[in-house]
């Protein structure tokens, strides 16, 4: 029998793996073990020419009581949520998993299967099991409900980044919307929002420096925009024009929202004017179309 063993790039973290096979006098390798002080991976060769797949970083722990099919739904899950596997990567295998973990066949299928449950993992027969996204219960977008309110309503924790805020002289084609001035100020918002630590939506708003420098003051982080803009008299909005399309993900949105390139995106252009007529916001939000769908609430009148 012949032994073959693998050495760490890193001789002061250097840990030897062995693995042998021997058929009619040829040595198969079949799997190398990356492994230091620090963390462990498991790289499989996909078929079809994709790309490597890293398992995950973490160990069951043993010596607790709690169930091992649940420490392994949690943890394929915080990856889920962490970013580490987008929607539409494939997850490592039942039997990688139970390789890797030590773990009977069943305790991998019922954490894998709480997870389709959920709508986190889907399985495709002959292909493997993909990440995917539970979809919404509800419209994301639905009158002037505050965002907060939108997603606690659906069960979700929300938070809101605060990528940039400026304050700058506008495009022309900015002005123009926004009917300024080429020298009026113009303050640029832009901000990524989540549910339960899920990008979900990024939006860019273009707003009058003029009216809204009291804006300036608050976190966005924790305040609303619109709800700041109404409780102003002179920038109260009363009306709003959207336009709704769909589009491809660009390289900001896959980085953004953590979405492949290319995927479905709901775009919304919207124009608010307040009750004197006035520009008060030229925006622009670009929402991950897995996990978002628009409700809208008409009154039909006969004309």
């Amino acid at each position: 029998m012949t032994k073959v063993i693998f050495y760490h790039h890193n001789f002061k973290n250097m840990v030897a793996f062995s693995s042998h096979i021997e058929y009619d006098k040829y040595i198969f390798v079949l799997l190398f073990v990356h492994y230091d002080s620090q963390f462990r991976n498991i790289w499989t060769e996909q078929t079809q020419g994709e790309n490597v797949m890293q398992l995950f970083h973490k160990e069951l722990d043993r010596s607790t009581p709690i169930p091992l099919y649940f420490q392994l739904k949690s943890m394929i899950l915080d990856d889920i949520k962490n970013n580490e596997f987008a929607v539409g990567d494939m997850i490592p295998t039942e039997n990688e998993l139970v390789d890797y973990y030590h773990i009977s066949r069943s305790t991998v299928r019922q954490a894998i299967s709480a997870l389709v449950q959920e709508g986190w993992l889907t399985r495709k027969a002959s292909k493997g099991t993909f990440v995917t996204h539970p979809k919404q219960e509800s419209g994301f977008i639905r009158s002037f409900e505050p965002f907060y309110q939108q997603i606690k309503r659906q069960g979700k924790a929300p938070r809101t980044e605060l990528i940039d805020l400026n304050v700058i002289t506008p495009t022309p084609e900015i002005a123009k919307e926004l009917q300024l001035e080429p020298d009026q100020k113009v303050i640029s918002m832009f901000r990524r929002r989540f549910a339960d630590e899920v990008p979900i939506v990024t939006l860019q708003n273009y707003i009058p420096y003029d009216l809204c420098s009291f804006i300036l003051s608050y976190d966005f982080r924790i305040h609303s925009l619109y709800e700041l803009l109404m409780s102003n008299p002179e920038t109260q909005i009363a009306s709003t024009k959207t336009i709704v399309s769909a589009r491809n993900a660009t390289p900001e949105d896959r980085e953004l929202m953590n979405i492949k390139l290319n995927s479905p995106i709901l775009c919304s252009h919207t124009v608010s004017t307040t009750t004197q007529g006035k520009i008060i916001d030229y925006a622009f939000s670009h929402y991950r179309g897995d996990m978002n769908q628009f409700e809208f609430d008409e009154n039909p009148k006969i004309r």
